[in-house]
C-alpha cells in the first residue's frame, strides 16, 4: 500500500505499486529485519589475542556469509515498507539503499568472511605464521581502511530509512512509525554487532509491524466503503 494524506491531515493508504500476494509481502518486510536483530546477538566478538580470534574463525566466516544473504534481503523491506509511505520512487531512498547494499556488502565481505576465512587458514601455519595473518587482518573489521566501506554503506542505510521516517511523519502516520523508523536510521551508526544493530533492525521491524497491521485493520473498511464500491461499480 501506498500512503496518501486526507485533507484533514489525517494518514491513509492507497494502491500499492509493488503487487505482490499478501503473504509473500508481509514475510519479505518482516523477516529479514527480524532475522537480522536476532543474527546479531550472536555476532562474534573475540579478545584480540591469536587463540581467540582462530578459535572463532569459523564461525566468524559463517556468521558473515548469513548476515551477508540477510543485509540483500533487507534491502527489499526497505523498499516494500517505503513503497507503504509513498516513498518506493523516491531518489532519496533508492540512492541510500543501493549505497547500502554495494558498500555495506563489500565491507561485510572483506572484514567479516575474508577475515575469518584468513583466520581459519592462518590455523595450520606455523605459530610465527599465524601471528603475521593475525596482525594483517585483525584490524579489518575495525578502524582500517576496510571500515570506510561500512561508513559509506551506513551512511546509505540512514538516508534510505531517514527518508521513509520522514515521509512517514509528514503524511501524519502515528508517531510510533515515524520515530522507531527514525532510530532504525541512528542507531546502525553505533555498528551492526550486539547491541546497537540489535536495536536498528529491531526498530525498523517494529515499525514496519505496526505498519502492517495498521494496513491490515485499513484494507478490509476501504473495500467496504462507499467510495471504493462506488468505483468498482463502475462501467
Amino acid at each position: 500500500m501506498t500512503a496518501e494524506t486526507e485533507p484533514g491531515g489525517s494518514f491513509r493508504a492507497s494502491e500499492s505499486s509493488w503487487r505482490l500476494p499478501a503473504q509473500l509481502h508481509r514475510t519479505a518486510l518482516l523477516l529479514p529485519p527480524l532475522l537480522l536483530a536476532c543474527l546479531e546477538i550472536f555476532h562474534p566478538q573475540p579478545e584480540m589475542t591469536v587463540r581467540a580470534l582462530l578459535d572463532v574463525s569459523t564461525w566468524f566466516a559463517v556468521f558473515h556469509v548469513v548476515q551477508l544473504a540477510l543485509i540483500g534481503l533487507i534491502g527489499l523491506s526497505v523498499m516494500l515498507l517505503a513503497d507503504g509511505y509513498g516513498r518506493a520512487d523516491s531518489w532519496a531512498t533508492r540512492l541510500g539503499i543501493g549505497t547500502f547494499l554495494v558498500f555495506f556488502s563489500a565491507y561485510d565481505t572483506l572484514a567479516g568472511i575474508g577475515t575469518g576465512l584468513a583466520l581459519r587458514g592462518a590455523r595450520q601455519l606455523t605459530p610465527v605464521q599465524r601471528e603475521g595473518v593475525v596482525t594483517v587482518v585483525q584490524d579489518w573489521p575495525g578502524l582500517a581502511s576496510p571500515f570506510a566501506l561500512s561508513i559509506i554503506g551506513t551512511l546509505g542505510w540512514v538516508v534510505a530509512v531517514g527518508s521513509v521516517a520522514w515521509a512517514a511523519r509528514g503524511q501524519g502516520a502515528p508517531r510510533r512509525e515515524w520515530v522507531l523508523l527514525a532510530l532504525a536510521a541512528a542507531l546502525l551508526m553505533g555498528g551492526h554487532p550486539f547491541p546497537a544493530g540489535t536495536l536498528a533492525f529491531g526498530c525498523f521491524f517494529a515499525a514496519a509491524l505496526l505498519h502492517e497491521l495498521a494496513s491490515s485493520r485499513r484494507s478490509p473498511a476501504e473495500a467496504g466503503s462507499p467510495a471504493v464500491r462506488d468505483v468498482d461499480n463502475e462501467p
